[in-house]
């Protein structure tokens, strides 16, 4: 039995955040946005997470019906006030790992946007994690790099199996994965009467 009576769309392929959703008791059908992100320009990073939450909860909304819930979500990492996006290739998946680990700390930032589409409204929240990063040589980078892991992550990095590159780490451990879901389910339930 689902723990919202609404249907919940979740306008996302993240296996991550999928798995938040399943653990917390939320049934949710997933259709993938087709929002191109390299399109949209990065500005300060809480900003541009929301707004990229917000354009990827829009497009899937048009595409079900009343009654729903869509949840999108955007998770980038930032340096200061530089946004480390998804690495384009291994080489710069590299390249994201060593500056992440040389600078010491990096923020975890996720937008999440729900649109009602009951009403057309729209529910915009943000989650800042910090992740105070380890040293690490090229050879463990290149090694992790070789894995496969940190393509498609943001900041090139999986929490899960990047634990060598993190000495510790401050606020949601879920936030971290992709789905603030200590702010996300009571903005649920409260949509869900």
């Amino acid at each position: 039995m689902s723990l919202l009576v609404r249907k919940v769309v979740l306008a996302s392929g993240s296996p991550y955040r999928a798995q938040i959703l399943r653990d917390v008791g939320v049934d949710f059908a997933v259709i993938v946005s087709d929002v191109d992100e390299s399109l949209h320009p990065m500005g300060e990073p809480v900003a541009y997470a929301r707004a990229l939450a917000t354009r990827k909860a829009q497009a899937v909304a048009q595409k079900v019906g009343v009654g729903k819930l869509v949840i999108a979500a955007d998770t980038i990492c930032a340096i200061d006030h530089d946004i480390i996006g998804k690495p384009e290739d291994e080489d710069d998946a590299k390249r994201m790992i060593a500056r992440s680990c040389d600078s010491g700390l990096q923020r975890v930032i996720t937008g999440v946007c729900v649109v009602d589409t009951n009403t057309g409204d729209q529910f915009t929240l943000d989650e800042t994690s910090l992740v105070e990063m380890a040293p690490a040589n090229e050879d463990k980078i290149a090694e992790y790099v070789a894995s496969g892991e940190p393509m498609g992550k943001c900041g090139a990095l999986c929490i899960e199996s990047g634990q060598s590159f993190v000495k510790s780490w401050k606020g949601s451990y879920a936030n971290i994965m992709g789905l603030p879901i200590e702010q996300l389910l009571p903005l649920l339930f409260r949509l869900d009467v």
